[in-house]
């Protein structure tokens, strides 16, 4: 682009006087080449002073032509200012829209197979089949990191490209393309950041009720069940027993050890079978099955309360999807504190299941009468949870005709409770 006659007239002050940069100077030459107004500009700012004016001393013209020189430096050196200051903000600005254009790589959760080694470029090529739907070739070389929480997966294997099995992964893939070069033949590709290995595909399947098999995937501490070329239906987390809690730890060793591996081969409390067919049956009514959220099973054991003679155990099973729904169950088992014998529930109590509910129920305030009938009818003691200072009722999805949701009532431990309870069975505050 020509540079402008003003700007060119401005530096050449400078450039008479030789302090102008070289870059400048080439510019100043290069347009004086061309145009002739400037030359002609350039010229007369050259021309000799005269001197020999019979009305001008010589001292008078040499000031004022150092003045004139003076004047002309000084708006050379704003206006040369001005330019830098410009310039420098041009050049800020075109950083800082880079910068902030960069996006982040990309982000995704899904299934690695079918491995290509590379020998030109010593890397490895494979087939991302991410979760919503959509294949992309992905590059693992030496700058990849990956993470393996699998022994039988390491890292440097996957780099090596000596994994077969099919693994479900998160990675991050950079946003510019690598174009890949096989027999002659281009592939578009996407060189992987960060790798990290979230499960491996087992050899076992499951039935679900139309006669589909699902897929079973291990993670470190869950179950995957998915359908072949498809999404997850069902994420079952392994099931966590009681931890190490003061009041249990006060018990016998033997005591402690017993009640510990009644949970190691506790059942689970809700039927797999069941929760993977509801998960299928959710999947064929959602309106995109490839965005299908998975729904989650997770069981957890925990000490709720104590009383002189026994301890009181809770186990929860929430059921909820990545959209975050979520359903409860709860169910009880006690221990005697001196063995470490599960304790019969009916032994707890003085009376039958239904006189027990229905005192509950005529104590409280939380029912209307129209509603006690069905709560008699579908109680069981194993719905009952003990906690320090009250007693909850927990009745499960699908017991109660006028519920389809988890259902509960708290109960002080007042006397429609002491009267068909023994003292060493009641709980305590700690």
């Amino acid at each position: 682009m020509k540079t402008p006659c003003s700007v060119i007239r401005d530096l050449l002050p400078l450039y008479q006087d030789g302090v102008c940069s070289p870059e400048s100077r080439q510019l100043v030459e290069e347009h004086l080449e061309e145009c002739e107004t400037c030359r002609a500009e350039w010229e007369r700012m050259s021309a000799p002073i005269p001197t020999a004016h019979p009305q001008v001393e010589e001292r008078t013209v040499a000031q004022a032509a150092s003045s004139a020189w003076k004047r002309g430096r000084q708006r050379a050196f704003r206006k040369g200012f001005v330019i830098a200051a410009v310039l420098a903000a041009v050049t800020c600005l075109c950083m800082a829209i880079l910068f902030f254009s960069q996006e982040p790589p990309f982000e995704f959760y899904g299934v690695l197979s079918d491995p290509t080694f590379h020998p030109n470029t010593g890397s490895v090529s494979f087939q991302l089949s991410v979760d919503d739907g959509y294949p992309v070739s992905i590059v693992v070389d030496e700058d990849t990191k990956v993470f393996s929480p699998f022994d039988a997966y390491p890292g440097q294997a996957l780099k090596d490209g000596s994994i077969s099995t099919p693994l479900r992964v998160f990675v991050q893939l950079d946003q510019a393309p690598v174009i890949l070069y096989e027999e002659e033949e281009e592939t578009t590709a996407y060189h992987a950041k960060l790798v990290e290995l979230t499960a491996y595909q087992t050899s076992d399947t499951l039935p679900l009720s139309d006669g589909t098999q699902v897929e079973v995937w291990q993670g470190t501490m869950e179950s995957l069940y998915a359908l072949p070329q498809g999404p997850v239906l069902l994420e079952v987390h392994d099931p966590v027993g009681p931890g190490q809690d003061e009041q249990l730890l006060q018990l016998p060793q033997e005591v402690q050890d017993r009640i510990l591996d009644y949970y190691t081969q506790f059942p689970l409390a809700y039927d797999l079978q069941s929760e993977l067919n509801r998960a299928y049956q959710l999947y064929l009514q959602w309106t995109s099955p490839h965005l299908f959220p998975a729904q989650v099973v997770r069981q957890e054991t925990t000490l709720s309360a104590c009383a002189p003679n026994v301890l009181y155990f809770a186990t929860t099973v929430d059921r909820y999807s990545e959209m975050g729904d979520l359903d409860q169950e709860t169910s009880c088992t006690a221990f005697y504190k001196d063995s470490g014998e599960p304790v019969d529930l009916q032994t707890l109590f003085t009376c039958t299941p239904k006189t027990l509910i229905q005192s509950l129920l005529d104590h409280s305030d939380l029912v209307l009468p129209e509603q006690q009938p069905e709560l008699v009818e579908a109680f069981r003691l194993d719905y009952l949870t003990f906690h320090p200072d009250r007693l909850l009722v927990t009745y499960p999805v699908g017991t109660l005709p006028s519920q389809e949701v988890v259902t509960g009532f708290y109960f002080p431990y007042d006397d429609a409770i002491l009267e068909y309870m023994p003292a060493w069975a009641v709980p305590y505050a700690p």
